[in-house]
C-alpha cells in the first residue's frame, strides 16, 4: 500500500472535465443530444478578512464570453458558449446568482481568470446601512 498517491481536488477535477469532454465529444459524434451541461462546476464562497473570495470551475471556457456582474448584494456570473461544426450549431448558456451575505465596495470588485479557474474577490463595505430598532412594551 506504500504505493498508493493521494489525488489532490485538482486532479480529480481535471480528469472529470476530461471525462466529461469525452462523453461529449461522442455523443456529438453520433448526433445524440448531450445529457448534462457541463460549462461550469460548484460555486464556492469563503471570506479573507475583510474580503468576499467566489470561485468558480469554468473548464476551457472562453474568459471573453463570460459575465461578472454586482447588485447590490447580489453577484451574477453568466456565459455563452457557440460551436458550430459542418452539420450544426451547438450552442450553451449558464447563469449563476449568488446572495452575498453583506454589502460590498462595487468599485473594489476584482475577478480573474486563470487556468480555468473564475475568481471574483468583493471587498466588503466598511460601512454597513442601518440601525437596531428598540421594541417598546405597551
Amino acid at each position: 500500500m506504500a504505493d498508493l498517491k493521494r489525488w489532490s481536488r485538482d486532479e480529480i477535477a481535471r480528469m472529470r472535465r476530461e471525462m466529461d469532454n469525452l462523453f461529449d465529444e461522442l455523443c456529438t459524434d453520433f448526433d445524440l443530444p448531450v445529457m448534462v451541461c457541463r460549462m461550469a462546476g460548484d460555486l464556492c464562497l469563503r471570506e479573507e478578512d475583510d474580503v468576499l473570495v467566489v470561485r468558480l470551475e469554468l473548464g476551457n471556457m472562453n474568459p471573453d464570453n463570460v459575465n461578472v456582474s454586482v447588485l447590490d448584494k447580489r453577484l451574477v456570473i453568466s456565459a455563452a458558449s457557440a460551436r458550430e461544426t459542418v452539420s450544426r450549431r451547438q450552442s450553451q448558456a449558464f447563469r449563476k446568482e449568488l446572495l452575498l451575505p453583506c454589502a460590498i465596495d462595487p468599485d473594489g470588485v476584482k475577478a480573474e481568470f486563470k487556468d480555468g479557474i473564475l475568481e471574483v474577490r468583493l471587498p466588503k463595505c466598511l460601512d454597513q446601512f442601518g440601525q437596531m430598532i428598540t421594541i417598546t412594551k405597551k
